[in-house]
């Protein structure tokens, strides 16, 4: 999902020449951006009907020629479905072939013509970003520009249907839909609570396909405030978008926060971030310390999944008084910990997170709806297992499913990593024989080599 054209008409209407977003390509205004969405709106409309139409798939890394593609297909209320590009085109046919897309857009420039023709399933339409065939697109939807507000003012749209696909990190990728929106609520929650505005910036690192990447750079965008796309792995593009943008806000991974600390370690870093989201996975209390000493306390740290949405939030101040909790719920959240017969468990009891949300999804892709009823609410059963305080605040312990495990393993993990030989350590929760087991995985350097033990 993206902004809506309506929306990117507002904006361009009060700041039309300010810049919208930059990438590697160049830098785009808002009447840029909106005048290259209306161009996809305008082909998507004459080139296809509407069963091909019913919804999209995307393989594309960040660029502002998907952002515009995103907006054109929420304009016209297709559900679109970013996939993880760098997965094997055989994973991926695979998950196309349950999808089911009508729609399915392809930066040809990642893949040679035989894995092109791997993805190209039966029922959906193939089409190109970054490719020669983008200014034929363009000329289309300029040429037909003046039917736009006719065709928009009949265009009916379908019912909303969101489509999101698991990670895969604790079984394999799931599709998860919803029917509602939740992105109002939401959004305006965190603006209200951190005072955002379109004097922010925001820099996306995390590909669009990615939830958090491209919820936040909605909110965001829907603001008025310009995007920043920067490959994650380009440090030295990195390096000068924070020294010279207005970049003050950007969403991480943990292992994107260690490199961005590595390479202040490395150089003078400037930057004017004010805000920092970390989450999708554990997040090391040892690189929250050398985050914090580095960047200032600048940091929030997020604790849910696709499933749920957003759930559990430690704000900074939380993070410097409690750099072991992921926080407490948030508006319109809720979380318990349960016993393995799903019953609440009391503060300091140890077992399985769940969660209830107005953020949860309605079902999976095959119908199922895999949710549990506790005092009339509808709770998820996340794959982690933890313990609440006296505050609610969540304290984490190990994520392993269905593997009932009181093993605090993520604590045992700080303690090994914190050894000065130790580079990095993965504990691992395996049930042989019926009895679980810990297996240890971790690295060390010696003499500038990275080692690895199991």
């Amino acid at each position: 999902m993206m902004i809506t054209l309506s929306r990117l008409n507002e904006i361009a209407a009060g700041r039309g020449s300010e810049i919208c977003i930059t990438d590697k390509n160049g830098q785009y205004t808002w009447h840029e951006i909106a005048r290259q969405t209306a161009s996809r709106i305008v082909f998507l409309s004459r080139a296809f009907n509407q069963e091909q139409l019913r919804s999209a798939c995307y393989l594309s890394k960040n660029s502002s020629e998907l952002v515009c593609w995103l907006a054109a297909f929420t304009t016209l209320g297709i559900p679109a479905n970013g996939l993880d590009y760098s997965l094997t085109t055989e994973t991926l046919r695979e998950l196309l072939s349950r999808i089911k897309p009508g729609l399915l857009l392809v930066s040809f420039n990642l893949y040679s013509p035989e894995e092109l023709s791997d993805l190209n399933i039966s029922g959906t339409s193939m089409l190109a970003v970054d490719a020669p065939t983008d200014p034929v697109i363009k000329s289309i939807g300029d040429f037909h520009h003046l039917e736009l507000d006719k065709l928009l003012s009949t265009y009916v749209r379908p019912p909303f249907r969101a489509i999101s696909m698991t990670s895969g990190t604790s079984s394999v990728p799931k599709i998860a839909l919803r029917y509602r929106s939740f992105d109002a609520r939401r959004f305006a929650w965190f603006t209200e609570r951190f005072s955002f505005n379109d004097n922010d910036g925001f820099l996306l690192l995390l590909p669009l396909y990615h939830a958090a990447g491209n919820s936040w750079a909605r909110m965001f965008m829907g603001l008025g405030a310009p995007l920043y796309l920067v490959d994650q792995d380009d440090e030295t593009a990195l390096e000068y978008t924070l020294a010279v943008s207005t970049v003050t806000a950007t969403v991480m991974t943990p292992n994107l926060v260690a490199r961005l600390t590595g390479l202040a370690g490395r150089k003078l870093l400037h930057h004017h971030l004010r805000w920092v989201l970390v989450g999708g996975s554990y997040f090391p209390v040892k690189s929250k310390l050398a985050a914090r000493a580095t960047f200032g306390n600048i940091f929030c740290e997020y604790y849910g999944c696709t499933e749920t949405g957003v759930n559990i939030l430690s704000t900074p101040v939380d993070m410097l008084a409690y750099p072991e909790s992921v926080g407490v719920a948030f508006d319109g959240n809720k979380v318990l910990i349960l016993d393995t017969e799903n019953r609440p468990l009391s503060p300091y009891e140890k077992g399985r997170i769940a969660i209830s949300s107005y953020m949860l999804m309605d079902e999976y892709g095959d119908g199922s709806k895999p949710f549990i009823t506790i005092g009339k609410e509808r709770y998820f059963l996340m794959a982690d297992y933890g313990y609440l305080d006296d505050n609610g605040r969540l304290f984490l312990m190990n994520r392993n499913g269905e593997i009932c495990s009181e093993h605090d393993i993520y604590r045992v993990e700080e303690n090994i990593r914190a050894l000065p030989c130790i580079r990095d350590v993965a504990l691992l929760t395996v049930q042989m024989q019926g009895e679980n087991h810990v297996r240890c995985i971790f690295s060390t350097v010696q003499k500038g080599q990275d080692n690895f033990f199991v």
